[in-house]
């Protein structure tokens, strides 16, 4: 093969999982710390320099949380990834896309990442795709083959699809100067084979066209929001209302987080499901607050999964804020899409608390820190009706914060708008709920597979937490995982390692629309479609689970002991 000329400039996006470390091969490439550490920011980041006599343009587009659907992807994440192939000069010579070789890469790593590509830049990004490897310790060529081989078809079948085009950076204190240089020359060699990536111009004149309309609408929402605000900031009165506030929202929206934040404390647990309400109090800028903590909610599954006992707990989570909460804050995470599928599992699991309930609710955004140069308007106009109407149904009343900063502005700028709403309401009374015992499921088939699937989903959350200590003890070599299929299908390899319960060596996954489910097979047992995509609704609970549980582990380095689960009962889900 003839070597190609090496080219007077590079100019490449950047692209990958949000713990896929992206910024660090733009690093160890520009030789500066040239994109913050941090990576997580709805924002994509240009960055320039001159490295071996070549003018080197990288572009950081903003990644999403891996083994995340794309439709989990915010609207605004996408749109960025969209337009940063225009923060790069004319010619765009091509996408590094990174992958963490630290970590599992299953199908239901693979299905995301051509999901995302494909989406931003059409099928023919893989023609300009180039995979490069990072690792904080040496990888050798010999070691990355052990891992493509390891990791077995669906990183095989992306990197076929890549042209196996790919090499390996080394993160930890390395000197890669000639790793990069080579890095250089096959990219060189891709572009004469392949030429530039051309832009398809009429998805990015569409794209700007929308978020021309997201800005306009974006600035109305904020001024209507700031005119309610003075409206009930012109009825407080001293002493001001002591605040008696109940925490909602759906697993790992950062409600334990939140609490922490306002109180200045560690005194719920975070980084962890919750399963008893806790009430703390603890005195913040003055006043006296009441914080109770509630079980979470489903986010993709139906609030008929949500059992009984976590629905009784968050109710007697109400009393416990004596006489009752003057303040419901529901908090929904800014890392992750809010859906008509969201906006009905939110509604279906607020109406435990009576309709009434909204006129006390406050919307919560949580790890604001990905917001970057963005504001939470253009947030909540992008992602569209679903996540407009919550906002509309909590009179506009809505605020972020960042768990990470230890600014305590945001958290005074919170409690003042929570006391103008309650200057503005009643306080909430338990005559108020609805009990959920009331509901009657009107014969739906489905609601004769809840109790075991619903039984099915806590054993599986359990078993992960079982693992995950097992891991971090050092142990590997545990028990078959739970598949919820028949027996005849679980004879795959055990996970190997954290995060790799999911971690199969087939090419991919069942598509959600397929039918697979919790051993529910026979079209009566479908409910009318309803149990269709349990699977799908299960690799996404737990993609999730897995994304927040990375991310909470690289805040907290300390390791925690997990009970295990009750053998009896993972012997009874394994029957």
């Amino acid at each position: 093969m003839e070597k190609a000329t090496p080219a007077k400039e590079l100019n490449a996006v950047i692209l990958g999982s949000k713990s896929s470390h992206k910024y660090l091969v733009g690093n160890i490439i520009l030789g500066t710390s040239a994109f913050d550490a941090s990576d997580a920011t709805f924002d994509a980041e240009r960055r320039e320099a001159e490295v071996f006599g070549q003018s080197v343009t990288l572009v950081n587009a903003p990644g999403w949380l891996r083994g995340y659907n794309l439709c989990d992807t915010p609207e605004i994440v996408r749109a960025e990834a969209i337009l940063s192939v225009t923060l790069c000069p004319p010619e765009l010579h091509g996408f590094i896309l990174v992958i963490n070789a630290e970590q599992p890469f299953g199908s239901v790593h693979k299905k995301a990442t051509k999901q995302h590509l494909e989406h931003f830049f059409g099928e023919k990004v893989w023609d300009h795709t180039f995979v490069v490897f990072i690792h904080r310790d040496q990888l050798g060529h010999k070691n990355i083959e052990h891992y493509i081989r390891e990791e077995g078809a669906p990183l095989k079948s992306l990197l076929k699809t890549c042209g196996n085009r790919y090499h390996v950076l080394c993160g930890e204190g390395a000197d890669n100067s000639v790793e990069v240089k080579e890095l250089f020359e096959k990219i060189d060699a891709m572009v004469s084979e392949k030429h530039c990536y051309e832009v398809e111009s009429t998805l990015v004149k569409s794209v700007k066209e929308r978020r021309k309309e997201v800005d306009e609408k974006a600035e109305k929402l904020c001024q209507q929001s700031q005119q309610h605000r003075q409206t009930l900031r012109n009825l407080l009165l001293d002493p001001k209302p002591k605040l008696r506030i109940l925490m909602v929202g759906w697993v790992f929206s950062g409600k334990s987080a939140t609490g922490n934040r306002i109180l200045n404390a560690q005194v719920f647990q975070s980084g962890d499901r919750t399963m008893k309400v806790l009430k703390q109090i603890g005195k913040v800028a003055g006043r006296e607050v009441i914080i109770v903590d509630t079980p979470g909610w489903w986010k993709f599954f139906p609030a008929i999964f949500t059992p009984d006992a976590m629905k009784s707990e968050t109710l007697s989570g109400l009393s416990l804020c004596s006489p009752a909460p003057n303040v419901i804050v529901l908090a929904v995470p800014l890392d992750t899409s809010f859906t008509e599928e969201q906006r009905r599992v939110t509604e279906d699991n607020m109406m435990m608390l009576g309709l009434r309930a909204w006129r006390h609710v406050i919307v919560l955004f949580t790890f604001g820190d990905v917001l970057g140069r963005k504001t939470i308007e253009q947030h909540i106009e992008s992602e569209g009706k679903p996540l407009h109407w919550l906002i509309e149904k909590c009179g506009k009343r809505y605020h972020v914060l960042d768990n990470r900063s230890s600014a305590d502005d945001q958290v005074i700028e919170l409690l003042e708008k929570m006391e103008e709403m309650v200057a503005g309401n009643s306080s909430f009374y338990l005559s108020e709920t609805h009990d959920p015992q009331a509901e009657k499921d009107g014969g739906d088939r489905l609601s004769e597979k809840k109790d075991e699937i619903t039984e099915h989903l806590n054993i599986e959350w359990n078993r992960r937490n079982w693992e995950r200590y097992h891991i971090l003890k050092g142990n590997h070599s545990m028990d078959l995982p739970l598949t919820f299929k028949k027996d005849t299908e679980t004879s795959e390899a055990p996970a190997r390692e954290e995060g790799a319960t999911e971690h199969r060596h087939e090419d991919d996954h069942l598509p959600e629309e397929s039918g697979a489910s919790l051993d529910v097979e026979s079209e009566d047992d479908a409910c009318s479609g309803s149990l269709k995509n349990m699977k799908g609704l299960l690799e996404r609970e737990w993609s999730r689970r897995e994304a927040s549980m990375e991310f909470h582990h690289y805040l907290c380095a300390e390791k925690r002991d997990i009970s295990e689960p009750d053998p009896d009962q993972l012997q009874k889900s394994r029957g």
